[in-house]
């Protein structure tokens, strides 16, 4: 069995080609991993962002999730070359990010100068959300004046009496002495492996500056806990004599952690300082009825899922689940010393979905999911008293600001802009690869820039692939090419969930009973309908010489499908209809033998997931 985690696999990069499916890369993906990360490149909003994964989830999405079978090239390298090459992606990952984030940043002060012309200027800022603007219900706010009263004792016993005072005064002043400097855009450096020097943007800093005000104000005149910051259904969450000690140890750990960060030297210290005071709060509020009461983790952009009469079936096994991670990281939290942000962010963070998926499971006509990490965010819009103005008339001010990010975005655009021969998923790959074999070159021109380079991949993986020659844009031309070229050592075909399945059934039941029941949606036990997917009847990707006739099928069932649909527009928003018009686009390749469609699942119970390879 390979496995993500072995340890010939931290000294083996592996070549990931993934089959297509209805959706994204139709025409297959492509990624590359290196033991517990993998890297990949995804067409989004324009451009082509590197991605970071956990090997783990990689595999769950695609084999589990999107049912895409996977073939793996496994190519042994040594020590060096493993952390160079792994380095060189993890560096143009960061990069990228941080060159994403300039782009929000610019967009944020046009916006913010906008704002700062009208009469009652405000910005939104991270952590403001989380108390009243004035005394809530008594006990809550008892509840936050004592917790924020033992802190600021805490503080001026730290850091001298009057401290508190004497940092406002600091906030106060930078905020007013703030005002837009802008950055014209080509001033800005952007290239793949240079990490932008860019000093904070005029929208952070004055977020920043909000923030730490607004922690200060708290600290003196506490206020209650908003209730819309709390997870829904906390009350469900006893707490047994064991974690109560615990809570306590937290609660103590956590004030001593926020009395010294009261004095950081950072800009940006109020966001941190306001999630630490509103844990406080809540710490104390479930020590008061012995339940365990959080901060709502998911943030304002999480996707809403309808609960679907389909989806309300998947709800016991995904709560079970979920109910799985929140026992376990609840006996962390009793094995732990202290208080550790990581392991209360884990608590938050299961607490947050188990709680979503129990609120489901009552009633609840949607939820909200998130795939990346959850923590909380509190966001709510500020009004600026006396707001920093800027230097140059207010119109003069907003056009560099709206033209700035303008043309920023302009040179993203050049620089990850997606072609589907020239620039895709593949392509990067192979060129973020050459680009870390391209250390330390010999001084010379282009070709023999490429010579050295081909040279380099000789030597360390065994040969060369031209990033798009050959056709090599194509996720499994590029596999062949690797198998061909490359010192490639293990082989493997990584099956979805779906040809998983259908192995586990033969092996146990007569091929022809599994063929035929398998064979179509209706009776089928290998895949679970997601809500989302084109409609369809048949399976194509295991009966080739069928394959036109059963594509006809398909097709005829699509167009039927999505002549019914047209009478539910105004009761589903267009759903059917859409899932009609998808499956007679895919149907279409089945007539000239032709796969694509494998079918989606939405939810898989982990005892019934391919083992990851």
């Amino acid at each position: 069995m390979l496995g993500a985690g072995s340890a010939s696999a931290r000294l083996s990069l592996d070549y990931l080609t993934i089959r297509g499916n209805e959706g994204g890369s139709a025409g297959g993906h492509a990624a590359i991993r290196f033991g517990a990360e993998t890297f990949h490149f995804e067409h989004e909003d324009g451009l082509l962002r590197l991605k970071r994964e956990d090997s783990l989830r990689f595999q769950h999405v695609y084999r589990t999730l999107q049912n895409r079978d996977i073939e793996l090239s496994r190519v042994p390298v040594s020590r060096v070359t493993y952390r160079l090459l792994r380095d060189r992606f993890r560096l143009r990952a960061l990069v990228q990010e941080r060159q994403l984030a300039i782009e929000d940043e610019l967009e944020r002060d046009a916006r913010l100068l906008e704002s700062l012309r009208g009469a009652d200027p405000a910005l939104e800022v991270a952590g403001a959300g989380f108390f009243e603007a004035a005394s809530g219900s008594a006990g809550d706010a008892d509840s936050a004046a004592g917790e924020l009263a033992a802190l600021r004792r805490r503080i001026e016993s730290l850091h001298g009496e009057g401290f508190l005072e004497r940092r406002r005064a600091e906030v106060d002043l930078a905020l007013a002495r703030l005002g837009p400097e802008t950055v014209p855009s080509d001033e800005i450096a952007l290239a793949r492996d240079r990490y932008p020097d860019l000093p904070a943007s005029f929208s952070r800093r004055t977020e920043d500056a909000l923030a730490a005000r607004l922690a200060l104000e708290l600290l003196a005149r506490p206020r209650s806990l908003r209730p819309e910051a709390l997870a829904r259904g906390s009350q469900a969450l006893t707490l047994d004599p064991a974690e109560r000690d615990r809570l306590r140890e937290v609660s103590a750990g956590l004030r001593e952690s926020m009395a010294r960060l009261a004095a950081s030297r950072r800009e940006d210290w109020g966001y941190p300082l306001l999630l630490g005071m509103a844990r406080l709060a809540a710490l104390e509020v479930s020590l008061r009825t012995q339940r365990l009461v959080i901060l709502d983790a998911h943030p304002a952009q999480s996707r809403t899922l309808a609960i679907t009469p389909l989806r309300r079936l998947l709800l016991p096994g995904l709560l079970a689940e979920a109910q799985a991670d929140l026992v376990a990281a609840r006996e962390r939290l009793r094995a732990a010393d202290g208080y550790d942000e990581a392991d209360w962010s884990a608590l938050e963070a299961a607490a947050a979905r188990w709680l979503e998926l129990r609120g489901a499971e009552a009633g609840a006509a949607s939820i909200r999911v998130q795939a990346g990490p959850l923590l909380p965010e509190g966001r709510a819009r500020v009004w600026l008293s006396g707001p920093p103005r800027p230097a140059d008339p207010p119109e003069l001010a907003l056009a560099q600001a709206r033209a700035s990010a303008d043309r920023y975005r302009e040179r993203l655009e050049d620089l990850y802009r997606y072609d589907l021969v020239r620039r895709n998923c593949v392509s990067e790959i192979f060129r973020t690869l050459e680009a870390g074999l391209a250390q330390d070159p010999p001084a010379g021109d282009a070709a023999e820039l490429r010579a050295f380079v081909r040279e380099e991949s000789t030597l360390r993986l065994g040969g060369h692939v031209d990033p798009v020659a050959w056709f090599n844009f194509v996720p499994f031309v590029s596999s062949h090419r690797v198998r061909g070229n490359w010192a490639v050592s293990e082989r493997a075909s990584l099956p979805s969930y779906r040809h998983h399945r259908l192995a586990e059934m033969q092996a146990s039941e007569p091929w022809l009973l599994v063929a035929l029941r398998e064979s179509n949606v209706l009776t089928a036990r290998s895949h679970r309908a997601a809500d989302e997917e084109g409609f369809f009847l048949f399976y194509t990707d295991t009966a080739v010489p069928a394959r036109p006739l059963l594509g006809a099928l398909n097709l005829g069932a699509g167009l039927v499908r999505s002549v019914l649909a047209v009478a539910e527009l105004p009761f589903d928003g267009g759903r059917a209809l859409r899932s009609g018009l998808t499956g007679v686009v895919f149907s279409l390749p089945e007539l000239l033998f032709q796969n694509i469609r494998k079918g989606y699942n939405e939810y898989v119970p982990p005892g019934e997931r391919p083992p990851p390879g």
